[in-house]
This record gives structure tokens, sequence and C-alpha cells, in this order.
């Protein structure tokens, strides 16, 4: 099961996780940040938030907005916690079982975890189910479209059981409409030379 290969591959890289990804955390990060227009005492949801580096960009950018972040690695939400202010809230969790009411945030947003999740589908109608009517997603993953993500969806395919599955940009379009979500925008972005990802946002139904 991916879920629990996640938690042991990053247990034991969250001590070192924000030196050794520097610079596609920072990259990665600020692609999901700038799609967010987070409004003072907005609740924002974190899927997959990690060490909390999304996180502390917007309790700085918007300290009034009402922050919850959950990942399934308690390792990295120790991490989370020591960098964010006590008023963001943390909680251990997978996407697939999201521990939120029904309609009770305003945005969600998860950066590069979707590829982790062995369930996408339920992950995504999870996201739905506790955004509010009008609500906003920011998606921001690892893009199939890149040969690059290609190849290394590859290998890890076989040599990391953490790994679930690199979207192309069509792919997670289809999932996202699946979920009953609309308005989508999808684009795509480069790091570095290497990294290619896709950037998406869409709305829930007013």
């Amino acid at each position: 099961m991916s879920l629990r290969a996640v938690q042991r591959e990053y247990g034991a890289l969250a001590g070192h996780y924000d030196q050794r990804w520097k610079g596609y955390v920072a990259a990665s990060t600020a692609l999901a940040a700038s799609r967010l227009e987070l409004t003072p005492n907005e609740w924002l949801l974190d899927v997959g938030c990690g060490t909390g580096a999304l996180l502390a960009q917007l309790h700085h950018r918007e300290p009034s907005a009402r922050l919850i972040g959950v990942d399934a690695t308690v390792g990295m939400l120790l991490r989370a916690r020591a960098r964010l202010a006590p008023a963001v809230l943390l909680a251990e969790s997978s996407g697939e079982a999201l521990p939120l009411a029904d309609a009770s945030v305003h945005a969600v947003v998860s950066t590069s975890a979707l590829h982790y999740v062995d369930d996408a589908p339920r992950a995504l109608r999870e996201m739905r189910r506790v955004l509010a009517p009008g609500g906003r997603l920011v998606l921001v993953d690892w893009c199939a479209d890149f040969l690059t993500m290609r190849a290394l969806d590859v290998v890890l395919r076989v040599v990391d059981r953490a790994h679930a599955h690199t979207f192309s940009s069509v792919d997670v379009q289809r999932l996202v409409t699946g979920a009953n979500f609309e308005r989508i925008d999808i684009a795509r972005e480069k790091i570095d030379r290497f990294w290619g990802l896709f950037v998406l946002t869409a709305r829930v139904p007013s």
C-alpha cells in the first residue's frame, strides 16, 4: 500500500527534507500561492502540506486567513508545527479521508502530493466535499506531458513503493471534472530543466 510507503519514506526524510528539496519546494509552492487569492478570514485547507512551506507563505501574506494543513506523515507535521504560527491548524490524514465537515472551507490546495495518492478520484471527491459552494481548488503536481516526468514515472513505479501515478494534464482535468468541479483551467510550468508541472485551478458550482 503506497500510504504506508509514503509514511515510511517521508518519516525518514522529514529531518532534512527542507534543505534537500529547497529549490523545488520554493518554486512549486510559489506556483500554488500565485493562483490563490485569499481574503481575510477565509478557511483554506492544504492537502499534503508536508513541512508547511506553503502554509508559511500564505500566513505571512494573509495573517487573518484560517489555515489548515493535513499530511499523512507525522514527522513532516512535526516540522511544520515548528515553523508555523499556533493559529495554523495541523492534522494527520490522508487525502482520501479528510477530517473536515462538508462545505467547511473556501479553498483547497495541494502541491506535489497527488502522485502519491492510491485513489486519486476519491481524494478529489474529498476535496470537493469539504469545499463550500463557489470554493476554489488549486493543484500543482508532476505532469506526464513532459518527457522527463514520464521517464521518472516509469522508474519510480519500479523502485519507489510510495509513488502511485504521474498524471497528464488531460488525465487530471478529466479527474477534476469527474469530481464535479467547473471553470477548470490548467497550465504547464517547468522548474529548472527537469521538473515539469501542471498548475490547475477549478471552482465548485455556486
